[in-house]
């Protein structure tokens, strides 16, 4: 049951953290608006990730559940945070 725990917890705080910063690096405007938004969506998207890892059979399939959900995330968030602020030369 711990596996799964951290798992969740793991995922679910990185996907909590950076689905809020993409949404505001695609709307720079409305910052403070997206963030209180965010809090609110953030923490749904945590809890969805911690229920998704705590319904698995197994640990290891709770671990990669949780590992999807947060490559998914980083890989989202790299693109945007590329094409959004652009490389500084």
């Amino acid at each position: 049951m711990w596996h799964k725990t951290f798992a969740g917890m793991l995922s679910g705080l990185i996907v909590m953290i950076l689905v809020p910063s993409i949404i505001s690096l695609i709307f720079p405007q409305l910052v403070g608006l997206i963030l209180a938004l965010g809090l609110v969506f953030a923490l749904s998207a945590w809890a969805g990730v911690m229920t998704w890892c705590y319904g698995a059979n197994t640990n290891k399939q709770a671990w990669l559940r949780a590992a999807k959900a947060a490559i998914l995330t980083i890989i989202i968030f790299i693109g945007v945070f590329l094409t959004a602020t652009g490389p500084t030369v």
